[in-house]
């Protein structure tokens, strides 16, 4: 299978919305993320908790990890995009290697490297 391919059409179904406002349409689709990309929807979500002076939890639990991709695709499927300034070195130095220990604890059977054509630009790969 390949990673990051066009996936199947999203399954819409129409719902009653759960605040009573009348009826919503409810979309479901799948998405394929290997390990890196997995460790980079972390590193997305907690990498300005250093600079915030916030620290990064010991362990992310599964269902957290299900919760985020859930509201990233929900972000997107409404059209919204959060872009954040790029965090620091530092930050990256911090929270990179603990988004793939997570990543790995969590899901540790999965693919890591995702094709070299979508691969993501990695600040150690600009010397290649």
């Amino acid at each position: 299978m390949t990673i990051n391919s066009t996936p199947p059409p999203a399954v819409c179904t129409e719902v009653r919305d759960p605040q009573g406002r009348g009826t919503v349409l409810q979309v479901v689709y799948a998405h394929h993320l290997d390990g890196e990309t997995l460790a980079m929807r972390l590193f997305d979500a907690y990498g300005h908790r250093p600079e915030n002076g916030d620290a990064l939890p010991d362990e992310v639990p599964a269902h957290t990890v299900m919760e985020l991709l859930g509201a990233q695709g929900a972000h997107c499927a409404e059209g919204w995009h959060v872009s954040a300034n790029e965090p620091t070195q530092e930050a990256w130095d911090e929270v990179w290697p603990w988004a793939q220990a997570q990543v790995r604890r969590l899901f540790p059977s999965l693919t890591w490297s995702v094709e070299p054509e979508r691969r993501i630009a990695l600040p150690w790969d600009a010397d290649k």
